[in-house]
């Protein structure tokens, strides 16, 4: 049985070792060949080369190669590289990566590339290409021969020209911009004035390049546009006033126009209180440039919005990543793409440029980072001020107490009695508060004894003041059913004494929302947080940061009623 046992080990062996061999003969061995055979570039059609604009989309050049022979059959990458003709291709420009043996860059795709190399347009230069060929990370790489030629890129990015005229109220400072859209053509939107004379300049300076009515004789040019007939070559604009969409095209001396809207931008986010009704609002200033001031708060996020609406197109941190904002804009990393603003809060200067990806800002005019109301009411004594809310956008809110006659003024720190703000300092004043008119610039109180909120507005210089009421003014519930849109808010009846009903209200499994108590203001908001006194229904907390409420009930229509003086909301 021993003897059995070994030759069947030894049989088992051998058989092994055969397969082995076997293994080895059909395997195929792979080595890299010690000299490798470099491919061959072959030239380009041209010695000499001069772009231009028109041409951006045609082929530049055919390369064509052949295939190196790295010693086995290997899947082979192929970059063509560019330098300049004195270069050494240490920083190379990789123009295209294939596989294929062919490859056929634009002229725009090589000119921006030269320009990036730091090349003067309208002006020759040696350049010279390569191809690289590499197989993969354990094998070096092999270039073709070099192939020379002169090219002469053009200028890709050509700058504006702008109108001065009396829709301007010739002010420099004021021009409209117009967009170059290529060499020599140009576009803009814009105020025309009834009446009113213009003409066209390379630069707001009254010494630039100008170009008027006569500089278009023999083009063409609409109807509405004649000959200013002064010595400046003006035009005249004998439409109505309004705003236009002008395309200007100096090649072919043409002009046309065509009525239009301005484009608008908007800065939304905590500054605003999040709410559409004080959107801050930048002016058009022609091309993509807009300027305007806004409020921006410390530690808040904003955005900017193409119009007053949430379904606004929108600009956030995202689409000025290549461009230049200020130190104090970073990007808020959260799914809307907000900034957050780093500096004081205060009334800043904003300008915009979509096309250059760029915001500039520079205070025009700061808040106080706290109120305090002392008079009359508060003996004078600031431990007595009512507390004010910083709502954002220097607007302060308090609810306080208010007799006849008393006399007070608002400061921005306690027992710093030279930092007042009186009377004086306001624009705007509520009519139940006039002014003292002595020494301190005191207001006094006009009306009838009570409980008062009081409003501060240090953006637009106004004061309001109107009776306190515990119960919001109005109800709107928007949510998940309702897109999210106030407009789609089912209609509350106020029932009195801080009862709301609305019936016929649609719920969907699932769906979320909230109440607020002013259209597409989103601060002064109702969750389920708020009604400590029961909800009664298939609802529930959401759980979310937006202290939503969450249906839970089979869909179908009910009716709601919230109730403010027992903090209780019902579904039925």
């Amino acid at each position: 049985m021993k003897l059995f046992k070994n030759i069947t080990s030894y049989l088992f062996l051998i058989v092994i070792a055969l397969v082995g061999m076997s293994c080895e003969e059909d395997m195929d061995k792979v080595t890299l060949k010690e000299e490798i055979s470099v491919n061959t570039l072959a030239g380009t059609s041209s010695d000499n080369y001069t772009f231009t604009f028109e041409t951006r989309q045609e082929v530049f050049n055919e390369f064509t190669w052949d295939v190196p022979d790295f010693g086995f059959e290997a899947s082979i990458t192929y970059t063509l590289q560019m330098d300049t003709a004195s270069g050494d291709f240490s920083s190379p420009v990789n123009l295209v990566t294939t596989q294929s043996t062919t490859a056929s860059p634009t002229i725009g795709v090589v000119n921006n590339a030269l320009l990036g190399m730091g090349l003067d347009p309208d002006v020759a230069a040696g350049i010279k290409f390569r191809v690289m060929s590499s197989v993969g990370a354990g094998v070096d790489p092999v270039y073709t021969n070099e192939v020379t030629t002169s090219i002469t890129p053009y200028l890709a990015v050509f700058p504006p020209i702008y109108i001065i005229g009396d829709a301007q109220g010739w002010d420099l400072g004021a021009a409209l911009e117009v967009s170059s859209t290529g060499p020599g053509t140009y576009e803009a939107i814009g105020m025309f004035q009834e009446a009113g004379k213009f003409r066209m300049f390379a630069t707001p300076s009254w010494d630039a390049e100008q170009w008027g009515f006569s500089f278009f004789e023999g083009g063409s040019i609409p109807d509405i546009v004649v000959d200013g007939a002064d010595g400046d070559s003006n035009f005249l604009f004998e439409g109505a006033t309004g705003v236009y969409k002008i395309t200007i095209n100096l090649n072919t001396k043409t002009i046309v126009m065509e009525e239009s809207e301005l484009p608008t931008l908007f800065v939304i986010g905590d500054g605003q209180g999040w709410d559409l009704q004080r959107a801050a609002s930048l002016a058009y200033m022609g091309g993509g440039k807009y300027e305007g001031t806004a409020t921006l708060q410390k530690d808040g996020y904003f955005r900017l919005f193409e119009k007053a609406d949430w379904n606004a197109s929108q600009y956030g941190a995202g689409y000025f990543a290549e461009g230049s904002v200020p130190e104090t804009f970073t990007a808020a990393g959260d799914g809307d793409d907000n900034f957050i603003f780093t500096g004081e809060t205060a009334e800043y200067l904003v300008t915009v440029d979509l096309d250059d990806y760029t915001i500039t800002s520079e205070i025009a005019s700061a808040y106080p980072s706290a109120l305090y109301l002392v008079g009359d009411d508060q003996e004078w004594t600031f431990a007595n001020s009512p507390v004010f809310t910083d709502q954002g956008g220097g607007v302060f809110e308090a609810t306080a107490d208010f007799t006849n006659g008393a006399t007070f003024r608002f400061f921005e720190e306690v027992d710093n009695w030279s930092d007042a703000y009186g009377y004086g300092y306001f624009e705007t004043v509520d009519d139940d508060l006039g002014s003292v008119g002595d020494g301190d610039d005191n207001f006094v109180f006009n009306g009838t004894d009570g409980t008062y909120v009081i409003t501060v507005s240090f953006s637009d210089n106004s004061v309001t003041i109107e009776p306190y009421s515990a119960y919001p003014p109005a109800l709107y519930l928007v949510g998940d059913d309702q897109g999210w849109t106030f407009a789609n808010s089912p209609a509350f009846t106020d029932m009195g004494n801080g009862v709301f009903e609305a019936t016929d209200v649609t719920f969907t499994n699932g769906s979320t929302f909230r109440f607020f108590e002013e259209v597409d203001n989103w601060s002064d908001a109702y969750g389920a947080g708020y009604f400590t006194g029961g909800i009664t229904g298939p609802l529930e907390a959401t759980g979310d940061g937006d202290d939503n409420i969450t249906f839970n009930g089979t869909d179908g229509s009910f009716k709601v009623t919230a109730d403010f003086e027992s903090k209780t909301l019902t579904i039925e």
